[in-house]
């Protein structure tokens, strides 16, 4: 066979593969070609800053704005996604909006009506089942209310933007992330499988399971975490119950609470901690009143303080713990209390004057203050 030959031969099968792949991606595309159909409600009331506002949806996203009207604007869109456009319109119209409004509270949902159950009905569905959780349904809302109104939240995989309100917050999110882009005086935030980012709060009292929680500035702050990252880059207070989390705190004026494999790194700590810690890592970068203090209660953790500029007293109660002091520590004593346990107390003093306190007792555990 001469080379002209097997160069046509390869041109003509390159272009039959060529053929062959756009007729299989274009058969692909017939075969995953989705209807869709949709349907928009919208409803205002009178409302003002002394009403609450309740939504729980699934399955969307919710966009909530603050404005300076007495009235609440809802704005509601449905849409279903399906193979077959019957069965979208079919889904579409058992989806029933679900509004309750007295003078002042207002509350937004929907359902999903079952199909009918009648004999024949039954009868049909059997010989041409049609399962809705082969839909795709997606519900949006966008809402504007009155800035200082109250505003519960209950949203499961979708997300949640908030702007240009400032009111009492209590938030139930699954499976979506939250953005609050204004100051808030109050707010109760429970998410799990996803993250909540946020800029100022006074009072937050803060639920995180398997997700991020992301706060500039808070007063005060409480937080249950399991499994999350967090990072908060001020508070004046903070109690926190971690679990199996990495957080990142910039400055805490004071702090108490729980850390259970936990990594916890804390780069100013203002006046007070007191912690208990369980196989967790805990690091200080700075500690930054005179009169300072640190408590901690430990098991088989890791404790590393950065003690430069901070004269204080020292005192430890360890069982089989390792603890390791700069050399320029005074008056350095350690004290076996029971020789069979390997407990023992040390006691020193670091800088002149110290106000500051530092006081570590437990079991195991690597305790290092460094001069940094």
């Amino acid at each position: 066979m001469n080379q002209k030959l097997k160069k046509k031969i390869m041109a003509i099968l390159s272009k039959r593969l060529v053929f062959s792949l756009l007729a299989l991606a274009t058969m692909t595309l017939a075969m995953n070609a989705q209807e869709v159909v949709s349907k928009k409600l919208a409803k205002t009331y009178p409302f003002t800053d002394i009403g609450e506002f309740n939504i729980e949806n699934k399955y969307g996203n919710i966009n909530i704005y603050g404005w300076n009207k007495e009235e609440l604007s809802i704005t509601m869109n449905i849409s279903v996604q399906h193979k077959k456009k019957e069965d979208a319109q079919e889904v579409l119209r058992r989806i029933k909006p679900i509004l309750r409004h007295t003078e002042n509270y207002v509350s937004v949902t929907y359902e999903i009506e079952e199909e009918s159950s009648g004999f024949f009905t039954q009868l049909f569905e059997k010989a041409n089942p049609f399962d809705t959780d082969k839909s795709t349904i997606k519900v949006d809302y966008k809402i504007y209310l009155p800035v200082k109104a109250e505003l519960d939240i209950t949203n499961k995989f979708g997300d949640v933007f908030i702007e240009g309100w400032q009111g009492e917050l209590k938030s139930q999110i699954e499976h979506g992330d939250m953005w609050l882009n204004d100051n808030l005086n109050k707010a109760t935030i429970s998410i799990e499988y996803g993250e909540v980012k946020a800029r100022n709060l006074n009072y937050g009292t803060i639920e995180v399971k398997n997700g991020a929680f992301d706060m500039q500035d808070a007063k005060s702050l409480h937080i249950v975490s399991d499994g999350s990252e967090i990072e908060v880059q001020n508070t004046s207070a903070l109690e926190i119950h971690s679990n199996k989390d990495e957080i990142n705190l910039t400055e805490v004026g004071s702090m108490y609470g729980t850390l259970r494999f936990t990594n916890l790194h804390l780069n100013r700590l203002v006046s007070y901690a007191d912690l208990n810690l369980r196989v967790a890592d805990l690091k200080v970068d700075h500690i930054i009143k005179p009169d300072g203090q640190m408590n901690i209660e430990q098991e088989s953790s890791e404790v590393s303080i950065n003690i430069s500029g901070f004269a204080h007293n020292f005192n430890a109660v360890l069982e089989e713990g390792l603890v390791r002091l700069p050399k320029t520590f005074e008056g350095v004593k350690s004290t076996m209390l029971d020789k069979g346990k390997k407990l023992r107390e040390i006691n020193a003093s670091y800088g002149n004057n110290g106000k500051g306190e530092i006081n570590i007792k437990g079991s195991k555990g690597i305790v290092l203050l460094k001069e940094l």
